[in-house]
């Protein structure tokens, strides 16, 4: 009888062992701590640290792979505006942020969601359009090279909540619309824009630089809650602090633009405490599970949502990417 038990648990861990302690968000024991907020003019990004055993990732970003020549970005064969073709060419896995943006091909883009091309594959991505009115090669031909930036989070949280091209284009253009920049919006209004106007790649710059270096002065550092005009907004937390140590700076010139576009409005606001940062972090942590959105071999994508928070978790089995028990891969989250 006890064998016959044994071998029932067994099975039972040998079926769920790669996802279950990842989607469970709840634990007993705390997973992380939120840090004194780090504060520049109308942007708070609160530091959050790991507590809970690290684990170790061995990813590419897609930077990373496109400085090694180690990944190709293309339109499909018979292009469309939803999806993209990366191959990976390297021996490792390589990592795309959700509202990453890549420029060329037929039209600007931005990763719908995390996603992970396992090592010496190809797989096709879903993608948003960030540049309406053009649809033909330029430059690259039909190759697209990451922008090094995750889109602004009114545009982000279009394309992964809302899922909406619509929504996307017209936050795209609001932002536009609100940052100071130097030169006029130009006509196709894509958020190329948004990366090469000298002045907004000035006035972003001078956020990043008074943040980046005290957030990431802890190596235990792992996501960060952000804050604008005293409000707490969105937040994005990975498992492995090494990775987000390669990904911050995408994250915080994110934050620096929905800054920027909303400076205009920015009042004598008192800055969110540590508590309400920790329970904005501890709501998407209790939230449960809403719909499995994505699962394939070896990734899985869960949609999480309370009343005032809906969120992301991303995870890939152990064997892409990683290994240990620890928390799940990329926890990103945005205020309802």
């Amino acid at each position: 009888m006890l064998r016959r038990i044994n071998l029932t648990l067994w099975l039972l861990v040998s079926v769920f062992g790669h996802w279950s302690h990842r989607v469970c968000l709840a634990q007993d024991k705390p997973r992380w701590e939120v840090g004194q907020p780090i504060v520049h003019r109308n942007l708070a990004v609160f530091p959050v640290r790991i507590l809970s055993p690290t684990r170790k990732t061995d990813f590419l970003t897609l930077k990373e792979a496109q400085q090694k020549n180690l990944v190709s970005v293309r339109e499909l064969p018979n292009a469309t505006v939803a999806e993209v073709l990366v191959e990976n060419k390297s021996d490792k896995p390589i990592l795309l942020i959700g509202g990453e943006v890549i420029l060329g091909g037929k039209q600007d883009r931005i990763v719908e969601h995390d996603f992970v091309v396992p090592p010496k594959k190809a797989a096709k991505v879903r993608v948003y359009c960030v540049e309406p009115g053009r649809w033909v090669a330029q430059e690259l031909g039909e190759k697209f090279a990451p922008a090094m930036g995750v889109a602004a989070p009114e545009v982000r949280r279009s394309a992964q909540v809302e899922k909406s091209q619509q929504l996307v284009w017209y936050h795209n253009e609001q932002i536009q619309r609100q940052i100071p920049a130097a030169i006029p919006m130009l006509p196709s209004k894509s958020y190329r824009r948004v990366l090469t106007d000298t002045q907004v790649q000035k006035e972003a710059r001078d956020y990043i630089q008074a943040i980046q270096s005290q957030l990431l002065r802890d190596p235990k550092v792992c996501g960060m809650v952000v804050a604008v005009n005293g409000k707490i907004e969105w937040l994005d937390v990975f498992s492995d602090p090494s990775l987000f140590r390669k990904v911050a700076p995408l994250l915080l010139h994110s934050a620096a633009i929905q800054a920027l576009s909303q400076r205009s409005q920015a009042k004598t606001a008192s800055i969110p405490s540590v508590a309400e940062a920790k329970a904005f972090l501890e709501q998407t942590q209790r939230a449960r599970r809403k719909v499995k959105e994505l699962e394939v071999e070896h990734l899985r994508r869960d949609r999480v949502e309370t009343s005032s928070v809906v969120g992301f978790v991303t995870d890939v089995k152990s064997k892409i990417g990683g290994q240990g028990s620890a928390p799940a891969l990329h926890l990103n989250a945005f205020r309802r």
